[in-house]
């Protein structure tokens, strides 16, 4: 049977994507820059589960000078979608993978000569230059290149045909949680490091080692560039920060109560009746799982907005339903908006307390986010 009618009616659950919020966001923080540095928009994993190709658009029109993603294949959807601001990959690729980053115009990292001699091969066959970024480790030591090792390798590598060094960076390990001694270590281990190149004839324009925190609190370290990556999506790294940046929280997760029925006392409620009602109670059903990448660490622990008034989950979260109890709350009907994550009436729940229920951090809960979940944009 052949069906032709289009869907008239989604899931209930959807994500609302403020694009002025997120367009506010990305113009207060280049209030905190210099003229002469530039803003690379992190929209890496899907923009943070905010969906990276409406998130890129957006960051271009609000004056980011440069996209910074994860995947060849984020980049090259942001390219197909018209985006033509540089754009860079700031996860690994593979040596198999050069070709489509070259395809697309997109600028790697590399850190290791064997990248290097690969990138400069296939830009040799398409006779073109392809503009590469090398990554220092100077703490983190998870990707990057031992600084001992830099001036080994601009010497094999940095005069390869087909290249042009644009830039050198690196990442800090420590610098969200404040610990300015050991970021104050691995900056200068870079600057030195970045002076014994130049002082050998090795010159790379753009240096930039500045993600969120450093954007937001530590103009000295700007440099050339800046990453900031979360901030943009309306979540400082650290309370000290939100005194130095307006920054507007741009998801708002909703849906809407499918069942509402009473139980009585000494029920178990959930898969392994890791609850179990106190009194007669009415436990509601929220269609949102561990499938949409609502977590199960939040079984118990979280809460949710209805009518107003927060309401708990209980048992476990499991892969498409979270059970709440709405006893105390009057009137309750299936069909009522719930607030997943934003505000409704006077109260507000935002990433980080959904993060502190987890015992995890704001990236999770708003990365995690699946595509099934309709995304709505503002």
């Amino acid at each position: 049977m052949q069906h032709t009618a289009m869907i008239t009616s989604h899931n209930p659950t959807v994500a609302e994507v403020d694009l002025r919020a997120f367009h506010e966001n990305v113009q207060n923080m280049k209030k905190l820059i210099h003229d002469d540095c530039m803003l690379m928009a992190v929209i890496k994993t899907n923009a943070y589960g905010h969906g990276v190709v409406p998130i890129g658009k957006e960051a271009v029109r609000a004056g980011a000078d440069r996209i910074g993603v994860t995947a060849v294949e984020e980049g090259a959807l942001l390219r197909e979608s018209g985006i033509d601001v540089p754009i860079h990959l700031l996860g690994s690729i593979t040596f198999e993978q050069a070709g489509d980053v070259i395809e697309y115009e997109l600028t790697p990292f590399v850190a290791s000569a064997e990248l290097a001699k690969t990138m400069s091969a296939e830009a040799i066959k398409r006779n073109i230059t392809v503009p590469l970024h090398v990554k220092m480790d100077t703490g983190l030591h998870r990707f990057g290149m031992d600084p001992n090792e830099m001036l080994s390798f601009c010497e094999t590598c940095y005069d390869l045909p087909g290249i042009c060094w644009e830039g050198i960076y690196t990442h800090f390990s420590s610098a969200d949680e404040g610990e300015w001694e050991k970021t104050k270590r691995e900056y200068q281990l870079f600057r030195d490091t970045v002076a014994e190149l130049e002082n050998n004839g090795f010159h790379f324009p753009i240096k930039h080692t500045a993600a969120s925190t450093i954007t937001i609190e530590r103009p000295d370290l700007h440099l050339n560039m800046v990453r900031p990556g979360i901030a943009l999506f309306g979540y400082a790294p650290a309370l000290r920060h939100r005194k130095m940046v307006s920054l507007k929280s741009v998801m708002r997760l909703r849906s809407k109560l499918v069942r509402v029925r009473e139980l009585p006392p000494e029920t178990p409620v959930g898969y392994g009746g890791s609850y179990v009602t106190k009194g007669r109670e009415k436990i509601a059903v929220v269609p949102i799982g561990l499938g949409d990448g609502y977590h199960l660490a939040l079984s118990n622990k979280g809460q949710m907005l209805v009518r107003g008034q927060r309401a708990g989950i209980v048992g476990a979260i499991s892969l498409d339903q979270t059970l709440i109890d709405v006893t105390h709350i009057d009137g309750v009907t299936e069909g009522d908006e719930v607030i997943i994550m934003g505000r409704q009436g006077e109260d507000e729940i935002l990433a980080p307390q959904i993060a502190d229920w987890m015992g995890s951090n704001v990236d999770e809960v708003l990365a995690s986010l699946m595509m099934r979940v309709q995304r709505e944009y503002i």
